[in-house]
């Protein structure tokens, strides 16, 4: 008899101590990739050691940057299922904002908090434990298990191609969980089928001949070329007011939405507008987007953003300057068909043609975008489960994630998907200072993973 989710979650609330101590040790080690070399590499140790004590084949891949772990328990089975995780955090940030120290396991209330607690040290240990309790329950695994939990996912992934060449094998599988599955009764959920891709750029304008050897008197404004205003005003011809962006030749490389996605849109069950506003605290969301617009905008449409620029002077006294140098730093999600090669010919040639060729265009490391059909068996196994778990709250499918990753290097050989509800993600600070997780979380987590483990086992 299959379990149900309810009877799932009941048992990995017993195991929701080990989750906590095994997420504890995993949190300790600094991993912000690639300041921190040792750190990566003993977590990546650490990970290993945990997989190798529940009776996987477990090792590690490196050449050419931080450890990957691939860890694998073959019981015959006729399906396969593959995760990938990575162990990898982003920047603490500013320590003063943070309520205790990142790198230590703090519970308060219901949430334990740390890096990595959300993303993605937290899913990881969800995944291996949910995989060990229906080996307990069922006494075997219903399927072959395999996991990837790289070391640079935050930072551009440099290892996995390398990886992902040399094992494709390895990563052939009857369905993939990408980066954790959850879900909270009670609370609306979302089953995504892949991800965007994202492009990055820094856009530098800096020193002789074009600007001063260094920052100038702004006296001699009339005479020295003013570097920060000449990146403003290039910025200000790749986009709109109205979002549009406006690279030459950008939007022809779009890919039209197919309308299966459409589709799995206008069914979507969940108010994704509130719960934006609700995360943010604004009173509206970006040009008013509401409904299947936004959501259309969200998880189909490529955007563009600047996530920071700096230039001249930044303390808090005055300083009359003319600046030598600015930087922006341009950040591109990206959808089929749109490359990484693509974005970046692209805006070189739109900043040539308006003169500004003086502005450097620094490639950063990117992803693809990938996706599954929202249509795929595997796609409608998990959501199955994640409308039996969110009951009575309803349970949309969409096509993309907002975010990246390297989920192209994996969407070749097996479908995959990411799922959660809404109560997993509110108040998360994800990427920010005091990042947590709900502790609730944890058991909800292993017990979508033991149910998709043993679903995927009775497909056809």
């Amino acid at each position: 008899m299959v379990q149900t989710f309810k009877a799932l979650q009941s048992k990995a609330k017993d195991r929701e101590e080990e989750a906590v101590t095994l997420l504890k040790e995993f949190v300790s080690y600094h991993t912000v990739a690639p300041r921190d070399n040792e750190g990566l590499k003993t977590c990546a140790e650490s990970i290993r050691a945990a997989f190798r004590e529940r009776g996987y084949d477990a090792a590690t891949y490196a050449k050419g940057g931080e450890p990957v772990v691939y860890a694998s328990k073959d019981v015959g089975a006729k399906r396969t299922l593959l995760f990938y995780h990575h162990y990898d955090v982003q920047p603490e940030g500013p320590l003063d904002l943070w309520h205790s120290s990142p790198w230590e396991l703090v519970r308060r209330g219901e949430r334990v908090y740390g890096r990595g607690t959300s993303d993605d040290k937290g899913p990881l240990v969800s995944s291996m434990l949910g995989i060990d309790m229906i080996e307990t329950i069922l006494g075997k695994l219903p399927v072959n298990v395999r996991f990837v939990v790289e070391g640079e996912e935050e930072a551009g992934s440099a290892s996995l191609p390398n990886f992902a060449k040399e094992n494709e094998q390895f990563l052939k599988a009857d369905g993939c969980i990408w980066e954790g599955v959850g879900a909270t009764p009670g609370s609306p959920g979302e089953v995504v089928c892949g991800l965007k891709g994202d492009a990055y750029f820094d856009l530098v304008t800096r020193g002789p001949p074009h600007f001063a050897r260094t920052d100038a008197h702004s006296g001699d404004a009339a005479a020295v070329p003013n570097a920060a205003w000449r990146l403003v005003w290039a910025l200000n011809t790749l986009k709109a007011k109205d979002e549009t962006i406006t690279v030459d030749g950008f939007n022809d490389l779009v890919q039209k939405p197919l309308e299966e996605d459409l589709e799995a849109l206008r069914a979507y069950q969940g108010d994704v507008t509130a719960r934006v506003m609700n995360e943010y605290g604004l009173d509206r969301p970006l040009m008013d987007r509401r409904g299947v617009d936004l959501l259309k905008e969200l998880f189909l449409m490529p955007q563009m953003s600047i996530s920071g620029i700096t230039t001249g002077y930044q303390g808090d006294e005055d300083m009359t300057i003319v600046p030598a140098a600015a930087r922006a730093k341009l950040d591109v999600r990206t959808v089929p068909d749109l490359t990484v090669e693509k974005v970046h010919e692209l805006l070189r040639r739109h900043l040539d043609a308006r003169g500004f060729t003086d502005i450097e265009v620094v490639r950063k490391p990117g992803y693809e975008p990938a996706k599954t059909s929202v249509r795929h068996p595997y796609v409608k196994l998990v959501h199955s489960i994640m409308k039996e778990a969110c009951d009575p709250a309803g349970t949309g499918v969409v096509p993309m994630a907002q975010g990246s990753g390297p989920a192209f290097l994996f969407a070749r050989h097996a479908p995959l998907c990411m799922a959660y509800s809404y109560a997993d993600l509110e108040g998360t600070d994800c990427h920010a200072p005091n990042e947590n997780m709900k502790i609730e979380s944890l058991p909800g987590s292993m017990a979508v993973v033991a149910a998709i483990a043993e679903r995927l086992a009775g497909t056809d």
